[in-house]
């Protein structure tokens, strides 16, 4: 059961939670209206409306600012997301995101691509996240913590590895499943740029345009790329539905390649999680139970629960998934 390793106070010097208690024994409902603060000493003398419900590190750096239309559990998961540390740091994150710009300028601009680059890349991040398997206790910690477009894609990379090793997939399994989720947007690179990045609802005509990039992502892995089929699928089905609805194809259940499969889980979860010019980001559990809410009809039932645990979420409905590793 998660516990953290400080106290945090409220603004009045109250001490909210006191170190070491099973976060599930909280009262969330003491929070509301709340700042919160790692050290007493820290608080603000006074207080403005901006500063109510904020929370700041041991250095005084403000880490969280609590969104009104949130519940009040859902911005204390917020509050311990943050405080969680995430297994590729600063330094790494930002390699991994360089790379993928250069790789994906020099498709854009009809240069050979590199694709050596990209297999460095998922070598990397399968290094990372199979070594802090133990030390994972959110799904944020296990995101490329990046303001760049890129990092969605890394995100999902970074998702779909820890997901694949959860499954019990081989370790060249692995690498492919990497090397697909890195590539799985890739035709996105030919959709007009005033459709890719239209801060509104597209039209019926721009979603029949953007609907496109699934075959156009799978025929530039495999002619431009030179890569196998079952590294390009994922770029052609993680648009299709389990229970089948879909598109391109309206391909359904073991039609679609495991590897879709594993895609599709974790680039819905980064797309519900991720701040959007069109849509603000919500909070790992109402994701997830959006998700449960979809089930088999768009999600592998069987990977959706293996994800549910590697989330730690809790679901009484559902038969437990094996621990990570087991």
């Amino acid at each position: 059961m998660q516990r953290l390793d400080y106290d945090l106070y409220a603004a009045s010097g109250e001490t909210i939670y006191p170190a070491g208690l099973a976060l599930k024994e909280i009262a969330l409902g003491d929070l509301r209206g709340k700042a919160m603060f790692r050290n007493h000493s820290e608080m603000p003398k006074t207080l403005t409306p901006t500063s109510v419900e904020q929370y700041f590190d041991h250095e005084g750096t403000l880490l969280y600012v609590a969104n009104p239309e949130l519940t009040q559990e859902e911005r204390f998961e917020r509050i311990l997301e943050d405080a969680q540390k995430p297994i590729y740091g600063p330094e790494l994150a930002h390699s991994f995101v360089s790379s993928i710009q250069y790789f994906w300028d020099r498709m854009a601009q009809g240069a050979t691509p590199d694709i050596a680059l990209c297999e460095v890349v998922a070598e990397k991040m399968i290094a990372e996240t199979t070594s802090h398997a133990d030390q994972i206790n959110f799904l944020s910690q296990i995101r490329v913590r990046d303001p760049f477009t890129y990092s969605h894609i890394l995100d999902v990379a970074a998702l779909s590895i820890a997901l694949a090793v959860k499954i019990g997939f081989s370790r060249k399994e692995v690498k492919e499943i990497a090397l697909a989720s890195i590539l799985h947007d890739l035709g996105k690179l030919v959709i007009p740029k005033n459709i890719m990045f239209k801060p509104s609802r597209l039209s019926e005509k721009e979603f029949m345009v953007m609907k496109l990039h699934p075959e156009l992502g799978y025929k530039m892995i495999v002619h431009e790329l030179k890569l196998g089929s079952d590294i390009a699928r994922p770029a052609l089905e993680h648009q299709e539905m389990y229970g089948g609805g879909g598109y391109p194809q309206n391909i359904k259940g073991d039609e679609i390649h495991p590897y879709s499969h594993v895609v599709k889980i974790a680039d819905v979860y980064d797309a519900l999680t991720s701040k959007r010019p069109y849509k603000e980001s919500i909070p790992s559990s109402k994701a997830i139970k959006i998700m449960l809410g979809e089930g088999n009809k768009s999600f592998h039932p069987e990977y959706l629960k293996h994800f549910l645990e590697l989330a730690n979420y809790d679901d009484p409905a559902l038969d437990p998934a094996p621990r990570w590793g087991h």
